[in-house]
């Protein structure tokens, strides 16, 4: 039975994506690979990143 867009472990979400990021995505795209599990990638590759340039933004220079 469908639990719905939201359980313990995960959260379906919709989004309207261009469609040449969509072929990108499935040019590379690693064999047996999901769009789920390339997003999921892409999303934790893309949080490190902003995360880093912010903890780099509110380092004192010296």
């Amino acid at each position: 039975m469908a639990t719905g867009p939201k359980n313990a472990k995960s959260q379906s979400v919709t989004a309207r994506i261009a469609h040449d990021l969509i072929d990108g995505m499935e040019q590379t795209k690693e064999l047996g690979e999901s769009t789920g599990q390339f997003i999921s990638a892409a999303l934790q590759g893309e949080i490190k990143r902003r995360q880093r340039r912010k903890t780099k933004a509110e380092t004192p220079e010296e």
